[in-house]
This record gives structure tokens, sequence and C-alpha cells, in this order.
């Protein structure tokens, strides 16, 4: 039996999690961490993906590979778009395409934050 069809799966539903972690709706922004997410969000998340792939691991670990590409989403649009040298009128002006503005002005709000600046110092050391 060829491996193809199995990679090509993975690919998919690594694909796929992109695609509901990029989702405004489903999957917020606003909140600062994963852990801080409604149950509710990641079940829903979880039941959209058991609903179109078959599965053989636990939905904890689903729900782990979602967290990762929600924040991979939040560190990319934190990159494009929170310009450091811009006043923070003008980075709440820049609000992403696809991306609710009340969703993005409480996460730029909160990056903004000595809150916020202190989360990313202490990832870093």
């Amino acid at each position: 039996m060829s491996k193809y069809p199995v990679i090509a799966l993975v690919s998919l539903l690594a694909g796929y999690m992109g695609i509901l972690a990029r989702n405004a709706n489903m999957l917020p922004i606003n909140f600062e961490s994963w852990l801080k997410m409604p149950e509710s969000n990641k079940n829903q998340a979880l039941d959209n993906i058991k609903t179109r792939f078959a599965l053989e691991v636990s939905n904890a670990y689903v729900k782990k590979a979602l967290g990762k590409r929600w924040r991979d989403h939040k560190s990319t649009l934190k990159k494009d778009y929170f310009k450091t040298k811009t006043t923070l009128n003008e980075k709440l002006q820049n609000v992403p395409p696809g991306m609710l503005r009340y969703q993005w002005e409480e996460v730029v709000r909160f990056w903004t934050s000595k809150k916020g600046k202190v989360c990313v110092t202490t990832k870093f050391l």
C-alpha cells in the first residue's frame, strides 16, 4: 500500500485546520491565548473537522493542532499588519482583509498594552 494517499490526507487536514484557524467567526483572534479561547469555539471547530475527516486521534490532539495554527495566524497578522513605527490610531485602522474590526481593535489594544508587551518579552527570555 502506498504512503502517498495518507500523506495527501494529512496535508489536506493540515490545510483545512489552517482555514479554520483564520476564520474570525469560529476562532476569534481577540483572545490573549488559546487557553482563553472558549471551549465552545474549540468544539465547534473540532465538530467541523470531524464532519469532513475520519480521525483516529484524540480530540485533545486535534485541538492542540488547531491552537498551533491559530497562534501562527495571530503571529502572521501581527508581523504583516501591526507596524511598530505607526501610531495607535494607524494600527487600529490597518484592519487585515477578512478580519472583523472589533477583533482587530481588541488585539491591537492588547499588543500595545503593558501586559501584551510583557507577554512578548517573556517568550523570548
